[in-house]
C-alpha cells in the first residue's frame, strides 16, 4: 500500500476539501491511501478521514513561524514511510514546503491549484505569487489543476502547454453523481423546515468571503420586481456572516455550514454563482448534478458547465434579476415537482453527467493510474520488471 502525504490547509467545510475528500472515499483504499499535514484547528472531516485510515499531522503555518514549520515537516519527512507529496494550494510560495520535500528526499512532489486567482486581498502577495513562480517548477515534478484557469494560474500558461505531457494534469472536482438523484421527499421536508412555502428558492452555495460575492446575490433579491415570490437561501458560514444577515431582507435565508449540500439541493429550484473568480465551482457542479438551472458569473471558467442547464452572466444587478425571472417564468426550477421527476430521470441526462468528466468512481481510478496503484499498473510492473524494464 502506497501512502501519499497531503498538505492542506484544513479539512473542513470549503470546496478545496471537499473535493480532496471525494476522491480519498473513492480511490481504493487498500492500494493507496492519502495522509495529512494540517494547519488549522479540527475540521469537520477530519474524524472520516482517520476512519478511513488517514494520519494526521498538524505543522505551524510559515505565518506562525517559519522556521518552526520547516522543522515540522523535516520530523514527518525523516519517518521515510514518503515517497510522494502533494500541497494544496493557491499561491507558488508552496514550492517552500516542495523545498523541503525535496530537501528530504521525497521523490515524487505535486502541486495541486484550486483557484484561479489569489483569495486573499494582499497586492504584495499577489506580487510574491508572480516571482515566486520559477521556483514552484523547480522543486515540483508533478502538476495539478481543476482547470486551465487554474494551472495558469499557479503554474502560468507553461501549464496547458504542457498538459500532453505525462506530469501535468486536469484532475476534475469530480463528485459522487449517485448522491444528487431527486428526492421530493427530502424537498418536503427541507422547504418545510425552511419555511419556503410555494417561493421559488434560489440558492449560493460555499464561504462567507469576499470571492464568493454574496453581497451580490442579495442585491440581486432585493432588485426583484416581486421579492417575495423567491427565497434566496446562503448555504455556508465565514467571517462575512454577520455583516451579510445585518442587511438581509425577510427573503434570505441563512442555513450556516452543512455537510449534507446534497440534500438542501433538494429544496431549491435554482443556484447562482456569482463569484470574482473561482478554481472552478464544486457547487456549480453538484448543483447540475441534483438537475438544477445554475447562473454562473462569467469569471468562472467554461468547464463549470457541463450541462444544458448552466448558464454565463455579466455581473450586472439587473442582468441577473433577468435571468432569474426567466427561470422562473419558464418554470425549469421545481415549481412543479412531477415535471421535474421526469427530467431527472432523462436518460440522455445521465449519459451527459456520467461522461461529463466529473463522475468520481472514474476519476478516482485516474488517480491511482497516476501513481501507479492501480492493479494494472502494478501487474505491468511486475511484468516489465522481470522482462529488465518498466515502459
Amino acid at each position: 500500500m502506497k501512502r501519499v502525504l497531503v498538505i492542506i490547509p484544513n479539512l473542513d467545510l470549503g470546496g478545496m476539501e471537499t473535493v480532496v475528500m471525494n476522491y480519498f472515499r473513492h480511490i481504493d483504499r487498500s492500494r493507496l491511501v492519502f495522509d495529512f499535514v494540517l494547519h488549522g484547528e479540527k475540521g469537520y472531516f477530519e474524524d472520516e478521514a482517520s476512519v478511513l485510515g488517514a494520519r494526521i499531522f498538524r505543522a505551524p503555518t510559515r505565518k506562525q513561524g517559519f522556521f518552526k514549520n520547516v522543522l515540522a515537516m523535516k520530523k514527518i519527512y525523516s519517518r521515510k514511510e514518503y515517497d510522494t507529496v502533494i500541497v494544496c494550494t493557491e499561491h507558488a510560495l508552496a514550492f517552500i514546503e516542495l523545498a523541503v520535500a525535496w530537501a528530504c528526499g521525497v521523490r515524487t512532489r505535486a502541486a495541486w491549484s484550486h483557484f484561479a486567482d489569489y483569495q486573499g486581498r494582499s497586492r504584495v502577495k499577489r506580487s510574491v505569487h508572480f516571482l515566486a513562480r520559477p521556483f514552484l517548477y523547480m522543486f515540483a515534478n508533478l502538476f495539478f489543476a481543476c482547470t486551465k484557469d487554474a494551472g495558469r494560474w499557479l503554474f502560468s500558461e507553461k501549464f496547458v502547454k504542457n498538459l500532453h505531457k505525462k506530469n501535468f494534469h486536469i484532475i476534475n472536482n469530480a463528485i459522487d453523481m449517485q448522491r444528487f438523484k431527486y428526492d421530493p421527499e427530502t424537498r418536503e421536508r427541507l422547504r418545510s423546515e425552511m419555511g419556503l412555502g410555494a417561493r421559488f428558492a434560489v440558492g449560493i452555495i460555499g464561504r462567507l468571503v469576499p470571492v464568493k460575492n454574496h453581497a451580490f446575490a442579495m442585491d440581486v433579491m432585493q432588485a426583484m420586481p416581486k421579492p417575495d415570490d423567491v427565497a434566496l437561501v446562503i448555504i455556508g458560514d465565514g467571517e462575512l456572516r454577520a455583516e451579510l444577515e445585518a442587511r438581509a431582507g425577510e427573503n434570505v435565508i441563512f442555513t450556516g455550514a452543512v455537510g449534507n449540500v446534497h440534500d438542501y439541493l433538494q429544496a431549491l429550484d435554482a443556484v447562482i454563482v456569482p463569484s470574482l473568480h473561482e478554481g472552478l465551482s464544486i457547487a456549480a457542479i453538484e448543483a447540475q448534478a441534483a438537475g438544477l438551472p445554475v447562473l454562473l458569473s462569467s469569471n468562472i471558467p467554461p468547464e463549470a458547465a457541463i450541462c444544458e442547464t448552466a448558464r454565463f452572466l455579466e455581473n450586472c444587478v439587473g442582468v441577473w434579476v433577468g435571468g432569474i425571472l426567466g427561470l422562473m417564468d419558464g418554470g425549469s426550477g421545481r415549481e412543479r415537482d412531477s415535471e421535474l421527476k421526469s427530467d431527472r430521470k432523462s436518460d440522455r441526462r445521465e449519459i451527459d453527467l456520467a461522461d461529463s468528466g466529473f463522475d468520481i468512481r472514474k476519476e478516482a481510478d485516474r488517480i491511482m493510474d497516476i501513481f501507479g496503484t492501480n492493479s494494472h499498473i502494478q501487474n505491468r510492473r511486475r511484468r516489465a520488471k522481470k522482462q529488465g524494464g518498466f515502459k
